[in-house]
């Protein structure tokens, strides 16, 4: 049953947010199966990562072995910088599988475009077979997020799309709305599964115990106030400015004493900061990139988890990975979203989901939750057993032992 697959995505730990994270989770499970796994990648991001770590050429990471290229970019809010380290992320990678093809059995790319045209070439002139993982839907999200606006871009972006839907055997998508947009597009429904966001529920419980009291010491040794916090990715897509506007009018409570904690970082942290610093608005604090195992005491110590999307139909069909974390925390959660990740949030009673960027809408939700919170403690039971990682993992395996004929050995 043991096969050689090879995980291909340019973003990797040390970066730990987002597909990175997933990635990483997602090879090690399968490590765990029995499979021999080696990911394919690039250096991390420096803003991106856990910090202090040094990343090489070469790595073996918790079983998994990591190869990493050079795309010479530090890839922000630039597209074109973007775009140009895509670029030779796929090139580098292309004559890398080409090298190495007869030493793997299956090919794994998880989104970006760059990642899912390195695993297509690879089923189509290397007869490697290929799934592709799409936590995120490209073009679609790049042209949410205003980040891709040039219409004979958007074509181009759109005829790679269906190419690697087409060099694909299987395609995974984590929401019911991202399984419906694929299908949208033509793509035969019998080769999308639906494989959700997931968390590892043991490393939370874990760690939100043996830092509990560290992190409460730091952020709220004297229980003066209310903690609200946004945790992860402080990207484009997140609106997060709309959280600057809504501490603004929160401020105009003199009654009310909080901390709005933004801990995380992302291409929008300067911006804000610098906006806070402008404008002066106050009880906000900016606590920056944290290593992972203290997330979940931070989690832990807030009275309120906030996640917010812009204001656009794509976004609909979204969840944040964070919204799984947010939940097993057990903290009231508010999120701005009218979709998929306010359908989440409502299913397990977790908090109140609003209209996406209204501060208004927002600052009521923050008041009912802060005077009703016992109203929001959700069945951990139940989640658990749907979100667990270790049940879409064994989905995951079970998908490709299915498919990709594992009792068959070369």
């Amino acid at each position: 049953m043991k096969k050689r697959i090879l995980f291909i995505h340019q973003h990797y730990f040390p970066e730990m947010a987002g597909t990175a994270r997933r990635t990483k989770e997602l090879a090690e499970g399968l490590y765990i199966k029995g499979h021999i796994c080696t990911v394919l990648t690039s250096y991390p991001r420096i803003f991106r990562s856990i910090p202090g770590y040094k990343a090489s050429d070469f790595e073996i990471i918790n079983g998994v072995r990591v190869f990493r290229l050079k795309t010479h970019f530090e890839v922000k809010i630039n597209v074109l910088f973007r775009m140009i380290s895509y670029l030779i992320f796929f090139i580098k990678s292309a004559l890398w599988m080409y090298k190495y093809r007869k030493k793997f059995d299956l090919a794994i790319s998880i989104a970006p475009l760059a990642s899912g045209m390195c695993g297509a070439l690879a089923q189509k002139y290397f007869k490697l077979p290929h799934h592709f993982d799409v936590p995120d839907i490209l073009p679609d999200l790049g042209i949410s997020a205003g980040m891709i606006r040039n219409k004979l871009l958007i074509k181009v972006l759109y005829n790679i799309e269906r190419w690697v839907y087409d060099n694909s055997t299987t395609i995974s998508a984590i929401t019911e709305g991202q399984v419906k947009n694929i299908e949208k597009k033509g793509v035969n429904s019998d080769k999308i599964y639906l494989f959700p966001d997931w968390v590892d529920v043991e490393f939370f419980l874990i760690n939100a115990k043996k830092h509990n009291q560290l992190i409460h010491d730091q952020i709220n040794k004297h229980n003066r106030y209310k903690i609200i916090s946004f945790i992860g990715n402080i990207g484009a897509l997140q609106g997060v400015e709309s959280f600057l506007d809504l501490a603004r009018l929160l401020n105009d409570d003199a009654q009310l004493k909080y901390k709005f904690l933004f801990i995380g970082d992302g291409i929008m942290l300067d911006t804000l900061q610098k906006r806070v610093k402008k404008e002066q608005i106050l009880n906000v604090e900016f606590i920056g990139r944290v290593p992972r195992e203290l997330v979940p005491s931070y989690m832990n110590q807030s009275d309120i988890l906030v996640a917010n999307y812009l204001n656009n139909p794509y976004m609909d069909i979204c969840i944040p990975g964070k919204t799984y974390e947010y939940l097993v925390s057990n903290r009231p959660i508010l999120i701005g979203s009218r979709g998929e990740s306010a359908k989440l949030v409502q299913k397990f009673n977790a908090g109140i989901a609003v209209e996406p960027m209204n501060p208004h809408e927002m600052k009521k939700a923050i008041y009912t939750i802060l005077q009703n919170p016992k109203l929001f403690e959700i069945d951990l039971e139940k989640f658990i057993s749907l979100y667990k990682i270790d049940a879409i993992i064994e989905d995951y395996n079970n998908m490709i032992i299915k498919k990709y004929s594992l009792n068959q050995e070369k």
